[in-house]
């Protein structure tokens, strides 16, 4: 198959599923759609999907909306309409769909089955994604392996430790990366042959031939008897058609390449701090591999206009291993370790943090001390099973939020990051 980057592109429909609760991000997610999340400091959860798929140069992209879709349409608008219709003269305009008719999907395929009307007769494949998964990859390399397999359907996998996959889809595989079996959630997962620790884990990213979605959509979908993607589409199609495996591996190092679904608070935190470790294993304040640099990072490309532009850490106060996002301030003796700090927040005077998360624009009073005494915190705030505190306008006990909560668009502000052992300084 000699098909080239920008002919794989033309002929590629990608849907962004980006819809869901995100119940377990509770509190995070009662103000807010879960891709719209702040992460890293400059960027929002959905970031990551949309700036693979520019730099992959796909060319039809539709987001797939659903749970306050209004405030993701929002962010969408202002940080990135211009961008994405300013980079390429024959890229279509990038779009939100909302609900058809106001309707709730019933899965995740179910949003596809009623948003199929951009898959014109240009579309020979379609990309189906998730927009709340941490990963930069390189969708092209993907649909390359795709179109010389001549795969119905190509599902994205990364080894995962086998004690931590019964979260997510696992799929098993000939030696030749043809799919023979695929459990959504199992107890018991079955492990490599080649490495008993490990097992191949579904990124939820898959590329199926147009007319192979389709044909399942209606028969499923259609007629009520499925209506998700790792339920019901995949396991349907594992004997009746040609399913591959795409290895999301460094072929260089040899080594699978970061991914994270950070679906639940503990995920969230431990992917904060993989950011802020002497020996990160993502960087994503960086593009140099990419294959084009004539597509500039649409945040860190305004970062080198504000370079006297910081956070604002006031004398005597001490921050350890933290994301700091725009617009936090830390006042006089405040010390923080091993957190996350939201865009605007505000710490008082001596408050002490210690592996917290606080959510966006948080008033920590003077003195304040939180991630010291979890029993004390968990009768006013989130306390995970490994002791990760989220503060939140939103007290753990009630569903409505107490305070106003501002819409911040990161990719509206001036950025600057500061790299260092100690921590990330992601500052307006």
């Amino acid at each position: 198959m000699t098909d080239t980057r920008d002919e794989l592109s033309a002929c590629t429909q990608a849907f962004i599923l980006a819809g869901g609760r995100g119940e377990r991000l509770h509190p995070l997610t009662i103000t807010r759609p879960k891709p719209a999340v702040s992460f890293g400091g400059i960027f929002r959860i959905i970031d990551f999907t949309l700036l693979n798929c520019l730099h992959s140069g796909l060319r039809r992209v539709s987001l797939l909306t659903q749970h306050q879709h209004e405030e993701l349409h929002r962010y969408i608008r202002a940080g990135w309409f211009d961008f994405w219709n300013s980079t390429s003269p024959g890229r279509a305009p990038l779009t939100c769909l909302p609900p058809v008719g106001g309707k709730r999907y019933r899965g995740t395929a179910d949003a596809v089955f009623w948003n199929a009307q951009p898959l014109d007769d240009e579309s020979e494949f379609v990309l189906v994604l998730s927009g709340d998964h941490i990963y930069e990859m390189d969708y092209v390399d993907l649909l390359k392996q795709h179109a010389e397999k001549n795969a119905d359907l190509t599902i994205a996998t990364v080894e995962h430790p086998v004690r931590e996959a019964s979260s997510f889809g696992v799929v098993e595989v000939t030696e030749t990366f043809r799919v023979t079996a695929f459990h959504k959630k199992p107890a018991k997962p079955r492990p490599m042959p080649s490495d008993p620790s490990m097992t191949l884990v579904s990124m939820g990213v898959y590329v199926f031939k147009k007319t192979v979605l389709l044909d399942s959509l209606r028969v499923l979908c259609g007629s009520g008897l499925g209506y998700d993607f790792g339920h019901d589409i995949i396991p349907a199609l594992i004997h009746s058609s040609r399913i591959y495996a795409y290895d999301f591996r460094d072929q260089t190092q040899k080594v699978p390449h970061y991914w994270r679904d950070i679906g639940t608070i503990d995920a969230y935190y431990a992917a904060s701090m993989d950011l802020v470790r002497e020996d990160s294993p993502f960087d994503p304040y960086t593009n140099d591999h990419w294959p084009s640099q004539a597509t500039t990072h649409p945040i860190l490309s305004s970062a080198a206009q504000t370079r006297n532009k910081q956070a604002r850490l006031r004398s005597h106060s001490q921050v350890v291993r933290t994301v700091l996002s725009p617009g936090v301030e830390l006042e006089d003796g405040a010390t923080v370790y091993e957190s996350v700090l939201m865009p605007g927040v505000r710490v008082g005077k001596g408050a002490q943090l210690r592996r917290v998360i606080v959510e966006e624009g948080v008033q920590i009073p003077a003195r304040f001390c939180a991630g010291f005494d979890l029993d004390s915190d968990r009768r006013q705030h989130t306390v995970t099973d490994t002791g990760v505190v989220v503060i939140a306008h939103a007290p753990s006990n009630t569903k409505r939020p107490v305070l106003p909560v501002s819409f911040n668009g990161a990719r509206t502000r001036a950025v600057e990051i500061v790299r260092d052992a100690d921590a990330i300084r992601a500052t307006a």
